[in-house]
Parts: C-alpha cells; sequence; structure tokens
C-alpha cells in the first residue's frame, strides 16, 4: 500500500471505500476509529508527509504540489468516496477536481465537512509566516489545547506546531482556479454552531452539476474531534442510501 494511507482493515467486499483527508493539525488515524459503526466502508486515511510515519518527511506547504503528489502516489480504487473535515475538505475536492481533469475515475461522492465552498474568500488574516511566539498564541486560541502529555513534551509540541504551520500555509495561499464543476453528488455537513449558514454552503452546489446535499448536524466546528457520533451516522446512511 501507498505511504500515503494508512488503513486498519481490509473489507474487500465493502460497498465503498471512503478516503479521508485530515484537518489541520490533525491525524486521518482519528477517522479509522469509526471503523465499527461503518461496517459497509472500508476506511483508508490520507498520510501526507511530517505527519504519523512520515514526521521526518518535510511537509506540503501549497495544495496544488500536495494534490498532484497524491494523485501519483494513489491508485483511487472505485467505487470510493472522498471525505475530509476542514482543510480536508478542501484538499478532497481538489483531489477530486484533479482526478477529473487526469482523465481518471471520478469519486462516486465527494463528503466535504465544515468549509465553506472553495471558490468563497477566506475570512482571518495569514499566519502561516508569523515568529513562532505569535503563530503559537493564535493557534492557542483557535485550537482546541492538545493533550497535557503533549504540552508538556516541547519537542513533540514543537512537532505539532510544524505540521499546524504547514497546513495553515497550504489553506491560507489557497485560491480557487477557473474550473468546470465536478459531476459527482456532494454532501455537505456542517455544524449548527459553525462558522456558516445553510445558506452561506449552499454555494457548493456550483462546484457539481450532480445532486448537492446540505446537512447540519449538533456542533461547533470542532464536532469532529469533539463528538462525531453525527457525522458518523450520516455518513453512513447517505451509503446505504446510494446502494439503493
Amino acid at each position: 500500500m501507498s505511504d500515503w494511507l494508512i488503513r486498519r482493515t481490509r473489507r474487500p467486499h465493502a460497498s465503498y471505500r471512503m478516503y479521508c483527508y485530515p484537518y489541520a493539525g490533525g491525524s486521518p488515524g482519528e477517522f479509522l476509529r469509526w471503523e465499527p459503526r461503518l461496517p459497509d466502508l472500508e476506511i483508508l486515511g490520507i498520510l501526507p508527509p511530517g505527519r504519523g510515519r512520515r514526521l521526518d518527511e518535510a511537509p506540503f506547504t501549497r495544495a496544488t504540489d500536495l494534490v498532484d503528489a497524491l494523485i501519483r502516489n494513489v491508485d483511487f480504487a472505485p467505487p470510493f468516496f472522498l471525505f475530509g473535515h476542514s482543510l480536508g475538505a478542501l484538499l478532497a475536492y481538489e483531489t477530486a477536481r484533479a482526478l477529473r481533469d487526469a482523465g481518471r475515475v471520478s469519486p462516486a461522492a465527494l463528503i466535504v465537512s465544515a468549509h465553506r465552498p472553495p471558490d468563497e474568500p477566506h475570512g482571518d488574516p495569514p499566519i502561516h509566516d508569523l515568529p513562532d511566539d505569535e503563530f503559537a498564541a493564535i493557534v492557542a486560541r483557535r485550537y482546541p489545547a492538545p493533550p497535557a502529555e503533549l504540552a508538556e513534551d516541547p519537542e513533540l509540541l514543537a512537532q505539532v506546531y510544524r505540521t499546524f504551520r504547514s497546513d495553515l500555509a497550504v489553506f491560507e495561499t489557497y485560491r480557487h482556479p477557473p474550473a468546470a464543476p465536478l459531476t459527482c453528488p456532494i454532501l455537505v455537513i456542517s455544524g449548527t454552531a459553525d462558522h456558516w449558514s445553510e445558506a452561506d454552503l449552499a454555494g457548493w452546489a456550483r462546484r457539481t452539476t450532480a445532486d448537492c446535499r446540505i446537512q447540519l448536524i449538533e456542533g461547533d466546528h470542532f464536532y469532529v474531534p469533539d463528538h462525531p457520533d453525527g457525522a458518523i451516522q450520516l455518513i453512513g446512511d447517505y451509503a446505504a442510501g446510494r446502494r439503493r
């Protein structure tokens, strides 16, 4: 299996594979824990350089470079879903676009979680190139605190901030290029206490000629790490509906 993928269980008879993209600072391993509750999906995590067993590799800082390397190194085996939360949603969308442009098999569906439509401007000023102290202070305000054992290990904490910095560089330098819409369905999931209303998220419909469904669930921007039950249930129901 490619260095870009992690997997806990092979499920050759699953109805779909679901390739999962981590959010800024997050680990794709988090999604592997969903397996017991999604028995008809084979879950694979996307592992870019700078994370997990690839921690010593230089991380990407531009979305196009990351996605180009990803599709060169991963055989997305159909039928499959692409799923991403926050930054991961943006990268999942760009992967679907890159696969389409390369003449390869498109996903059966794109599932985007906690992200505005990609052709709308970012709201916050960029922070990825700030000095370490300023960068760490803003990350600490915006994101949940790391586990106590991690916060007490300066070397590990520095690695966490390195991942955050590269991820935020990917996000903050991204600009949506002129592009034809996808042809696969899109499922948009967002928390009721997140930054965007259903009307804000409706712009995702511009990015596909197929069905675009928006589902709001209880929670804020961090519902995946904090309480993913709603997202797991939605994805399971969506997959079951796609089989009919």
